[in-house]
C-alpha cells in the first residue's frame, strides 16, 4: 500500500506564462490535489479531491492558505480534464471520493463552474459529489446550487480580524441556510465567540441551531491543541456539533495532503 497521501495534479506555487483565452472558458486554479480526506465539517474523513480557486472576498487573520490561493495560474477546461484523466481521477472520483470546491472563495468563479461541470457531465456522463467551502460573501446562484452536494459554510466571527461590513451579510447566509445539506463550521477560541453566533445568527433566525458546527482556531497542529477542548466544551454546553481540522492534526500547516 502506498504511504504517499495527497497526489498533487497541480502544485501550489506553480506559475506558468500567461495565456489568451478570448473566447474559452477557465478557472484561475492555485491548487489540485487528491487521495487524502475531508479535513473538517460533516464529511470529516471522507476521502477528497481539492481544487483551490485562486482570490478571497475576505483576509482572515488566522488563515492557513493565504499565501496558496493569492497566487496560481489560469486552465482551461480540456486542460484540467486531461489532466485529471492523466491521474486517475475521473474514475475516483466516479467511485465516490469527493471533490471540494475550496479557496479562497470558490463562489468567485461560480459562472465559470456552471460551464466547468456541464462540460464535465457531457464528457464523462455522471457528476461527482461536490462539497464547497464557503466565507458566505457572495450569493449562490440558483444554476450553480444545483451542482453542490454538500454546504460547508464558514461565516467569519469578529475573530477573523475582518470588519462587520466586509464578512456578515444576513440576507446572503439566509439563502445558504435555505439549501439543502448546509452547515455552518464558525472558528471559536472563546466563550465570546459562542455570544457572538447567538446574537448575529440564532437570536435573529438566520440559521438554525442543528446546522452548526464549532471548529478550534488553529493554523497549526500546536495552536489547534491549545483550543480544540475550548471548542469541544462549548459544543457540548451548547448542544451543538464539533469538528477538528483533521488535516492539521495530521499534516500540521502542509500543503497538498
Amino acid at each position: 500500500m502506498s504511504t504517499i497521501i495527497g497526489k498533487q495534479i497541480i502544485p501550489a506555487f506553480m506559475v506558468l506564462a500567461e495565456k489568451d483565452f478570448t473566447e474559452t472558458h477557465f478557472l484561475n486554479v492555485s491548487e489540485f490535489f487528491f487521495d487524502t480526506i475531508q479535513g473538517e465539517g460533516i464529511n470529516a474523513g471522507h476521502p477528497a479531491a481539492f481544487l483551490r480557486l485562486m482570490g478571497c472576498t475576505l483576509n482572515c487573520q488566522w488563515c492557513d492558505t493565504t499565501e496558496v490561493w493569492r497566487q496560481g495560474n489560469s486552465y482551461t477546461f480540456p486542460e484540467l480534464f486531461t489532466m485529471m484523466e492523466e491521474y486517475g481521477l475521473i474514475d475516483k472520483l466516479y467511485k465516490g471520493q469527493h471533490l471540494v470546491l475550496t479557496g479562497g472563495s470558490p463562489l468567485r468563479q461560480q459562472i465559470d463552474l456552471i460551464e466547468f461541470f456541464i462540460d464535465f457531465s457531457k464528457r464523462y456522463k455522471f457528476l461527482p459529489y461536490v462539497e464547497i467551502e464557503n466565507e458566505c460573501t457572495l450569493p449562490p446562484h440558483p444554476i450553480f446550487s444545483n451542482f453542490i452536494h454538500c454546504w460547508n459554510n464558514s461565516p467569519k466571527l469578529s475573530n477573523s480580524g475582518n470588519s462587520g461590513i466586509a464578512r456578515y451579510k444576513p440576507h446572503i447566509l439566509s439563502q445558504l441556510a435555505a439549501l439543502k445539506n448546509s452547515w455552518f463550521k464558525f472558528v471559536v477560541d472563546s466563550e465570546e465567540d459562542w455570544k457572538e453566533i447567538q446574537k448575529d445568527f440564532l437570536f435573529v433566525g438566520i440559521i438554525k441551531k442543528e446546522q452548526i458546527i464549532l471548529m478550534p482556531k488553529g493554523a497549526t497542529r500546536e495552536e489547534l491543541s491549545k483550543n480544540a477542548l475550548i471548542a469541544v466544551q462549548m459544543a457540548v454546553q451548547y448542544g451543538v456539533r464539533y469538528c477538528t481540522r483533521e488535516h492539521i492534526v495530521l499534516w500540521n500547516k502542509q500543503t497538498g495532503v
